[in-house]
This record gives structure tokens, C-alpha cells and sequence, in this order.
């Protein structure tokens, strides 16, 4: 784990249709919870790589359902980065 003082890039969703007329909205993952968010916690899932984001959308079919892909700019301050792995003893857990 390393704390990393600023980001600025641009990342990348596919969204539902549905989704789509609101892209900051969390409150689709908020329905069952994901990979990092609970039940009731809004989360955006965001790629680094517009291909990644398609890939991540289409996990549920091998065909293309209809959806729009949106880019972010970000520029986020104090960001920790767990691509070392977690350790609990470093970051208290959830």
C-alpha cells in the first residue's frame, strides 16, 4: 500500500442506457453492492483504458448490449493505492 499525492487522468465507464442521463450517479451499484461497495453504498466503477471499460460491461454476454461509453477527467488528492496488496495491520479494514 502507498498513498499517491495526486492523480489527474482520464478513465472510462460503459453505461446502461438507463444509466447513461446520469453518469456520476453510484446509485446502480448501490442496488446489490460490487466489488468494493456494500448493499445501499453508491460506487462509479471506473477504467483506466477505454477497452477495459468495454470489457467490464460486457462480462455478462459474449454479444455487445446497447450502452455508452463515458470518459472522467479526474484529479483526485490523497489516493491510496492497494495494487501492493492489503495489509491489515498498515490499513484498517471496512
Amino acid at each position: 500500500m502507498k498513498l499517491v499525492s495526486l492523480i489527474e487522468r482520464t478513465v472510462y465507464r460503459m453505461h446502461v442506457p438507463k444509466w447513461a442521463v446520469a453518469p456520476t450517479s453510484g446509485a446502480g451499484a448501490a442496488r446489490h453492492g460490487g466489488r468494493v461497495n456494500r448493499p445501499g453504498i453508491e460506487a462509479i466503477y471506473l477504467a483506466t483504458e477505454p477497452e477495459t471499460a468495454l470489457q467490464e460491461y460486457q462480462q455478462v454476454s459474449t454479444l455487445l448490449q446497447p450502452g455508452t461509453l463515458i470518459s472522467y477527467q479526474l484529479s483526485i488528492d490523497q489516493v491510496i493505492d492497494f495494487t501492493g496488496g492489503f495489509i491489515a495491520s498498515v490499513w484498517a479494514p471496512i
